[in-house]
């Protein structure tokens, strides 16, 4: 983020100092969760089984074990082994949670309550407690018990259905995007939760699952379905509402955006195209007109923005305010002028690996500016310091570490 606006005072605390988090969550919702909270200046524990979560391994960009999925979403925290089939290893994260500010948990929800991780056991270790139940569907109900991942998410929710090109298959979102909206979601209950808690003097439990923040995501189309009873289908680039308001093709090729928002734009539109007896055309008039015209409205558009480059039909439409601008690739958004200035990417300094790229915390404290605290950790990089600071004897961490209840992945010895 710009540095530049920083006003943070002299001793000012980052808004989440003093909180620990205890995340038992895996795959990416959850963790990255977590890593935001983190950025935020929580003491986030991530704890998982001594073979790692299953998404340490889905490549091995970094070395096995070390993927740079993994490496992408878990920033900002400290690694915890655990075996939690063990009595040992529950008995270990008892000791934690008891002292913990907020718990995490992303897992079916009869894994749950199997483990003896449910809130109804947890809550009675600590009364001061946020616990967070993360799923895919829900906790109870007709698909409570089914796997549930990003996919299903977008596809359930309705989200697949609104993608793609018309009449042509639905097609998911570039990246995990029922995932990370659940992140979003999950990041937000958790510091209302904590506000709750300052103003009420005890916890409580917070319940967030990937379909319903795909249904949330809905929010300006389920009533205007309502109102109409017309299906909405995709519209490729377009928009089901606006018009137009979609990427167009230069005639080098490349593809812009233009995005007429309202009819104030449209007008502009159309002396920028040297066609203002469009904007008397009774099909075009109105954005309601537009919509129900759209193919109409292409058939003219499209021949005449294949008359010149991308690059001047941005230039024009800028010129006059018309909302446009570049359809990038990944690798066009490293280099894009607004992404640098506004520092959306920095990178980590990892201590095996060196530096490498990720998204920077998406918002701006201005007092108190939260930023990615720390690589994603080796697993079990921290258990040993982690049992330490939670009270274990040296003995009683020796003996976990010989029955591999807990691993370490350094040499550092108990102190």
């Amino acid at each position: 983020m710009p540095h530049d606006d920083n006003l943070q005072m002299p001793g000012d605390r980052l808004p989440l100092s003093g909180v620990r988090v205890v995340d038992l969550s895996q795959v990416g919702a959850g963790p990255y969760a977590a890593s935001l909270l983190g950025d935020l200046g929580a003491d986030v524990i991530k704890i998982e089984p001594p073979t790692g979560e299953s998404f340490r391994y889905i490549d091995n960009l970094f070395g096995v074990g070390d993927s740079a999925y993994f490496y992408g979403v878990n920033r900002s925290k400290r690694s915890l082994t655990l075996d939690l089939h063990e009595s040992e290893g529950m008995d270990v994260l008892r000791r934690l949670v008891a002292d913990a500010d907020v718990m995490i948990v992303g897992f079916r929800p009869d894994a749950v309550t199997r483990l003896g991780i449910d809130y109804e056991s947890m809550g009675k270790l600590n009364d001061q407690l946020v616990y967070c139940q993360l799923t895919a569907f829900g906790e109870d109900g007709p698909r409570a018990h089914q796997p549930g991942m990003d996919l299903l998410g977008q596809a359930i929710g309705g989200i697949m259905g609104l993608t793609g090109e018309t009449d042509g298959p639905p097609i998911k979102a570039g990246v995990p995007m029922a995932d990370f909206v659940g992140s979003f979601l999950l990041g937000f209950s958790i510091v209302s939760a904590l506000r709750a808690r300052d103003l009420n003097g005890h916890g409580q439990k917070v319940s967030v699952n990937l379909l319903d923040g795909q249904i949330a995501m809905l929010a300006n189309i389920l009533t205007h379905y309502d109102r109409t009873k017309v299906p909405v289908r995709p519209q490729g680039g377009g928009h089901p509402q606006i018009a137009p308001y979609q990427p167009y093709q230069g005639g080098d090729g490349k593809d812009f955006i233009v995005a007429c928002l309202n009819d104030r734009f449209w007008l502009r539109l159309t002396k920028v195209i040297d066609r203002p007896e469009l904007a008397d055309d009774p099909r075009f008039v109105t954005n309601a007109d537009r919509v129900a015209n759209r193919g109409a409205l292409n058939d003219i558009l499209i021949p005449i923005f294949a008359e010149h480059t991308a690059a001047s039909w941005l230039e024009r439409l800028d010129q006059v305010a018309v909302p446009c601008g570049p359809v990038h690739r990944l690798e066009d958004v490293f280099t894009e002028p607004q992404v640098v200035h506004n520092h959306s990417i920095t990178e980590l300094e990892h201590p095996v690996h060196g530096r490498y790229p990720v998204p920077n915390t998406p918002f701006r404290l201005h007092g108190t500016p939260a930023q990615p605290r720390g690589y994603a950790p080796l697993l079990g990089e921290h258990s040993v310091e982690i049992l330490g600071e939670a009270g274990f004897t040296h003995d009683e961490i020796r003996a976990l570490l010989d029955k591999s209840v807990v691993t370490t992945s350094t040499v550092t010895e108990p102190a």
